[in-house]
């Protein structure tokens, strides 16, 4: 009786494995005739649109089937990305409001993540503002997920749409650091201070980013990244100084010996950092004390900002004959040979 059983579950998970499989086998080829189909409209329709949007043809080309409209699509959205020049921006920007306005529409409805998060690149790429407040709606909506939050909030960002400011305020779902650099990076001036203004309405993530796009973006932020030093939380102090160092920001020499002195490695290492961008003789007592740091990362700091400062070579050589501490003269050796390591 047991061997019968076991021969008749072997049967069954044999005939469904088999009949997984054809189905697996016969979407294959479905799919690779719809793509040949779509690569074939691709080709047949490249020209005409690309002389159409150049201004050479009156009439755009328009497709014949469902399929030959995805691909007419597609070829738009690579043109939107090789052709330059605000002429022919705005004429693809047009086409595509005119001729698919609708059905991106309806894409940002689908119940389907996939044609949602498609329609928003298409969006995006090609510029079509006209959407906003259907994105808006769907970023609203119970069904939207946090990789369409991030999306949305991006093209809003883009876009430069003032609502972007109080949802990144307070996000529908909980951001990423690396999610709020993307939308922050994407920000204008103007929204960019809006946002500054509310700083401390931000969730921690958003305010490490903030800060940190102020030193990618090189503004001269000074008096906001001074404030941010005299935070309790370490982090934002870290960043702070980071960001200080990045866009070359002065301090005065009594708050970098405060954060050279801090109990916390990282906060001492980029005050290193941001007396050797300060490059002033007066910074060479307090780097030269931090050769000696417990902390390797700092002394390395250290002796590179002290071999950028007037004055500093001299300082890196005492420190190779006569500093008491072994690794001070050692991380001086290093950099009087050549460098770090």
């Amino acid at each position: 009786m047991a061997l019968k059983v076991a021969v008749s579950l072997t049967f069954f998970l044999f005939g469904t494995l088999t009949a997984v499989f054809a189905y697996l086998m016969v979407r294959k080829r479905r799919e690779n005739r719809r793509q040949a189909v779509l690569r074939a409209g691709k080709e047949q329709l490249r020209l005409p649109l690309l002389r159409y949007l150049l201004g050479d043809e009156e009439q755009p080309p328009w497709p014949a089937s469902l399929l030959e409209r995805e691909a007419l699509l597609e070829l738009l959205d690579d043109f939107a990305a090789l052709l330059k020049g605000e002429q022919v921006q705005a004429r693809i920007r047009a086409f595509a409001e005119e001729y698919f306005e609708g059905w991106l529409r309806r894409r940002l409805a689908s119940r389907h993540w996939g044609e949602r998060m498609n329609a928003l690149f298409f969006i995006e790429d090609l510029q079509m503002k006209a959407l906003l407040a259907d994105i808006e709606r769907l970023y609203r909506s119970r069904i939207a997920t946090k990789g369409e939050v991030v999306k949305i909030l991006t093209i809003f960002a883009k876009f430069d749409y003032r609502p972007v400011v109080v949802y990144v305020l307070q996000p529908k779902h909980e951001l990423t650091e690396f999610a709020y650099r993307v939308i922050f990076g994407h920000m204008s001036e103007r929204l960019l201070q809006q946002v500054k203004r509310r700083f401390a309405e931000l969730p921690p993530a958003g305010q490490y980013a903030l800060i940190d796009i102020i030193g990618i973006r090189r503004r001269q932020e000074q008096s906001f990244l001074q404030e941010r030093l005299a935070s309790e939380e370490l982090e934002i102090r870290v960043r702070a100084l980071k960001a200080m160092a990045e866009i070359g920001a002065p301090l005065h020499a009594r708050q970098l010996a405060h954060h050279l002195s801090s109990p916390h490695w990282q906060e001492r290492l980029m005050a290193a950092r941001l007396a050797g961008r300060c490059r002033e003789e007066r910074l060479l007592p307090l780097l030269y004390e931090r050769l000696s740091d417990r902390s390797f990362a700092v002394r390395a700091e250290a002796a590179a900002a002290l071999a950028r400062l007037p004055g500093g070579r001299i300082a890196l050589n005492r420190a190779a004959q006569q500093a008491d501490d072994r690794y001070a003269r050692d991380m001086a050796r290093q950099w009087l040979e050549g460098g770090e390591g």
